[in-house]
Parts: C-alpha cells; structure tokens; sequence
C-alpha cells in the first residue's frame, strides 16, 4: 500500500472518531485482556524459550479463546500444527520475515485461520517490526480505506506478507493523530478488531453492551483499605476475589454506600474482573458471591429467602448460570462487619 497522504489520514481519523464510541461499546474485554500479552513479548523475543503450553495459550488468546477449554475446530487443528512444527522454526526464528512467512505457508493446513496465526507470532516475536493484525482487522483496513476513495488496487485482499506490510503503514499513519494519548494503540486496535467483526454481532440485542473491568489483575498479597476489613474475608475462591474486588471499586470511586441491589453489584463486576474472563467460572462466581454458601456472609439481603436461593443455586450441579438476573432488584447491604467505620 501506498503511504497514506495527510488528507486520506485526516479523513480516516474522522471516520475512526465518529464510530470508535460506538463499537468498542461491544467489544470482548474478557477475551482479549492487556496484561497477558504484555507479559509475552520479552518471553517471544526468544522462540528457543517459549513453553510450547505457553505458546497454545498465547495462540488462544489470539483467536478470542482465552481460558476457554474447547477451541472451533480448525482452530484446534492450526495451533496444534503449530505445537508441532516449533522445534523445526526455532532455527528460523533470525531469518528474513519473508522466509519465516513461507515457513507456516508451508506448514499450517488451514491458511484462512494459519495467516492470523503467523501474523500474531510475527507481531509477538518482532512488535516493533509488525502490527497485531488479523483478518478481522484487515476487513477493517479495507473497508475505511474504500470509503475515503483511497485506490483499492494498492491494498491487496489476499492473505500475504504484503498484507502484513500495508497493515503497519495504514495502522501507524493514524496512531500519532489519535487524541487518546498512552491509551491510543490500545484503542486503536480493539476498534479494528471489533469494526472488523461487527457482523457477527447482526443477531444480537441492539442493547447488548460491554464494560472493561476497572480491576483486572487482583491480589490478596498487600491487600490494604481505609474503608472495608478485608482480613475478615476468608475463602480465597473467586466469589471471595470478587467481593474484594467490589470494596475496592466503592472505595476507588469513593462510593459512601453500603446499601444495593444484586443487579447494582454485578454491573460494577464485569466479566474479566481481577482476570477472570472465563463466562461460566465467572457466573458461578457471581452466584456463590450472593449465598451463603461456605458460611459466607458477604451481604444483609431485605429477604432473607432470597440469599437461600442464591444458596441452593450455587449448591446444584444444573445450577442456573444467569440466576442473578431473576433477582437483578433485590437489595442488601454489605455486612457490617467489613466496615471499618461500623466496628
């Protein structure tokens, strides 16, 4: 691709502002969080010393499968090709990109899913040198350069290295316009990655809403409040972490209340709260934190039933996943003897 002139900049800064709102407002927080990848790149920038469990997780979160235990089947079969073939790129891991791009060409069966595949490692391995991109970000690309009428024939659609290519130049000829400061290359790329995708999204709610958590690694080590007794909090589960995580929001936002209602509490806990972004585990996480499951005592509900129903729920095998939703309007109040203020 051509570079970008200031005008085709200008232009695509307008249309990115005017709808970067909008879709990072259903973008999967829980499914691509920061840190893991932050943690990656020193661990890469050496291929000879990467875990091959770590590299299938690093492939996973890649493909929006972070925590999750089941994969779309093709691609299972292209990390799985990968895990196979690393021994055998190790020794190519210095070579020119073009030959290491030949390489998984070669070796990957599914080459719609292996491009993406390859480009993360390329990004991973070489950040400085390669943009985080796939074919969703691609679209992305494509489609915002065909509406300011910038020469579709300089942009190839195939799945080459040129691609990768005209990627970093479309995406670094923006990123120093955007206003968003240290937080501008994040953005950047969750709103190409979601606008990217956006159809996948034309059969759910037009409602349909995310929220990054403000807390997304947590730790009981140092664990310190001026407001709530968090050494009262036993159980180390992840309904424990989640209402630790709720006090310290309150605390963060200095929210003087100590009386809510179940759905007040869960819209402060989005999913990927204190990392954890498996939906299911997260669910369950959110049941167990209404009952009294364990002697726990988190909460003073107005109807006392209702915590023996968040009780027996977190209890069953067949439990109701979204079972807090029934009782979204049920208030309580935080026990007070976690308020340092009460005791």
């Amino acid at each position: 691709m051509n570079t970008l002139n200031e005008k085709e900049k200008r232009s695509l800064l307008t249309l990115i502002q005017d709808r970067i709102d909008e879709h990072l407002l259903r973008f999967p927080y829980a499914r691509y969080p920061v840190e893991p990848i932050l943690d990656w790149y020193p661990i890469f920038s050496d291929p000879d010393t990467v875990p091959l469990p770590l590299l299938k997780k690093a492939l996973g979160w890649h493909f929006g499968c972070w925590q999750r235990q089941s994969l779309p089947s093709s691609v299972s079969r292209t990390i799985s090709a990968i895990l196979k073939t690393w021994e055998e790129f190790i020794p190519l891991a210095s070579a020119e990109p073009q030959e290491i791009f030949r390489f998984w060409q070669v070796h990957l069966p599914d080459w719609n899913t292996g491009f993406s595949a390859a480009a993360f490692l390329f990004h991973l391995q070489r950040p400085e040198d390669f943009e985080l991109v796939d074919r969703h970000r691609m679209e992305a690309m494509r489609e915002l350069l065909h509406e300011i009428g910038h020469s579709e024939q300089t942009v190839s659609t195939g799945l080459e290295y040129t691609n990768l290519e005209d990627y970093k130049v479309f995406f670094r000829s923006i990123l120093p316009k955007l206003p968003y400061k240290g937080y501008s290359r994040i953005k950047l790329d969750r709103f190409l990655k979601a606008y990217g995708n956006r159809h996948a999204y034309k059969l759910v709610s037009p409602d349909f809403r995310t929220i990054e958590p403000t807390i997304r690694t947590f730790t009981w080590d140092g664990l310190t409040s001026e407001r709530f007794r968090m050494e009262h909090i036993i159980g180390r589960a992840n309904c424990d972490v989640l209402f630790a995580c709720f006090l310290l929001s309150l605390e963060a936002q200095s929210n003087s209340s100590t009386e809510f209602t179940v759905g007040e509490i869960v819209g402060l806990l989005p999913v990927g709260t204190a990392g954890i972004c498996n939906e299911a585990s997260f669910n369950y996480a959110l049941i167990s934190l209404f009952s009294q499951q364990r002697q726990r005592d988190f909460w003073v509900f107005d109807k006392p039933e209702i915590s023996r129903a968040f009780t027996e729920q977190a209890n069953q095998s067949t439990r109701d996943m979204r079972f807090y939703q029934l009782h979204a309007g049920e208030k309580l109040q935080v026990n007070s003897k976690y308020l340092i203020s009460e005791n």
